[in-house]
């Protein structure tokens, strides 16, 4: 009998450990569908039309300075990490070759403006002989028709009369040749001033350029930023086209966010991005601009060969540029070129695309016209007779 209670005790006890186990296992169950749907509305709330990647850095423009024309280091006025404005000078190359060369170019428009007037008096000159020689033509045939007569007459002999038809010709001869002369003079002198004639116009263009590369010793920052990679130091000599260092624009910079392809499904220009800077922790507020035209890959120095037999697919990454919101840059503080963000691009929300490009010129090594013509016109003043 007691055995038989023994056995009812450890069946009861079995069968509630066993409606405890499946309680248990109900509440874990119960659970996991809870957590499901909390991180499904989570997903629908907050994940969803999101695009996430810790592949983007700061990228901006990169100025080169370079010389246009070989010379010696006289003066540098920068330094690495320094700040610097627009047209601030830069560097001084020696300046005595282009400077004689200056000099000779104006010798050579002085000599131009003179070869000028000679030919003009070439002209006037020619135009006497012409005359001349006409007159002398014109007596010579008078005297010629009087021999003609004469020895018709026998009144003169042969031998003046061969003499005279001699002159005749040589007066003719001499017409002629003072005619080409004539022309030959005028096509050489024509032009419609001093200032339009072949010789002139070279020999200024000459003094132009002359004082150009002067002018081109005296180099100048074309854009304002902070100097980096400096590669020039005090007496180098450099040659035309040498890089000097570089100037980098930090208040016009982007970012080059590189999603893989399977995430720009839904970006488009005009989503607004959160950006999270891992040189400072700060949160920056942005906006797509634009997706690049082609993955990395495709504008490799060397691309890739797909039709390769050993072909192994990779996902490849886009570049997404994302301007920033120019408040919160100031607001934020500057970045410098290079940095890693982490962004995440909100596919749903759209916002105006600020007009970041904005049209750059230079005028630094602009002739100054005024101050060239007012040299032009001395030499040619001077020089005029």
């Amino acid at each position: 009998m007691e055995n038989t209670n023994q056995t009812l005790t450890n069946n009861e006890k079995k069968t509630d450990n066993k409606k405890e186990a499946r309680k248990k296992m109900g509440l874990f169950l119960l659970g996991v569908l809870i957590i499901g749907i909390l991180y499904l509305l989570y997903y629908l709330i907050f994940l969803k039309g999101y695009e996430e990647t810790e592949n983007a850095y700061i990228h901006g423009n990169q100025v080169s300075i370079t010389t246009q024309v070989n010379g010696v280091v006289n003066e540098i006025n920068v330094e690495d990490t320094q700040s610097i404005k627009m047209g601030n000078p830069v560097i001084q190359l020696d300046t005595i070759d282009y400077e004689i060369a200056l000099k000779n170019a104006e010798t050579k428009l002085a000599d131009a403006v003179r070869h000028y007037y000679i030919l003009q008096n070439s002209v006037k000159l020619n135009e006497e002989n012409v005359a001349i020689a006409k007159a002398n033509l014109v007596l010579a045939d008078k005297t010629l028709k009087r021999e003609t007569i004469s020895s018709g007459a026998g009144i003169t002999s042969k031998e003046n009369f061969d003499t005279t038809n001699f002159k005749y010709i040589n007066s003719k001869n001499s017409y002629d040749q003072s005619l080409t002369n004539l022309e030959n003079s005028k096509v050489q002198a024509f032009s419609e001033n001093i200032y339009s004639h072949p010789t002139v116009v070279a020999a200024i263009e000459n003094l132009k350029n002359a004082y150009y590369n002067l002018e081109k010793t005296k180099i100048f920052s074309p854009i304002s930023g902070v100097i980096a990679q400096k590669q020039v130091e005090l007496g180098q000599q450099v040659r035309a086209g040498q890089t000097l260092f570089t100037v980098v624009d930090l208040n016009s910079t982007w970012v080059n966010a590189n999603f893989k392809e399977t995430q720009i499904g839904d970006i488009k220009p005009g989503n607004s991005v959160k950006i999270v800077s891992d040189l400072n922790g700060k949160t920056y507020r942005g906006v797509v601009s634009g997706i690049a035209a082609g993955s990395g890959s495709a504008f490799a120095l060397i691309p890739t060969q797909n039709a390769t037999g050993n072909w192994i697919k990779i996902v490849q990454r886009v570049p997404v540029r994302i301007d920033f919101d120019r408040e919160s840059l100031e607001k934020n503080g500057l970045l410098p070129i290079g940095t890693s963000l982490t962004v995440t691009v909100n596919t749903k929300e759209n916002v105006d695309i600020p007009n970041q490009f904005k049209e750059q010129k230079s005028e630094l090594y602009k002739i100054d016209e005024n101050r060239l013509n007012i040299l032009i016109e001395k030499i040619v003043k001077d020089n005029s007779f």
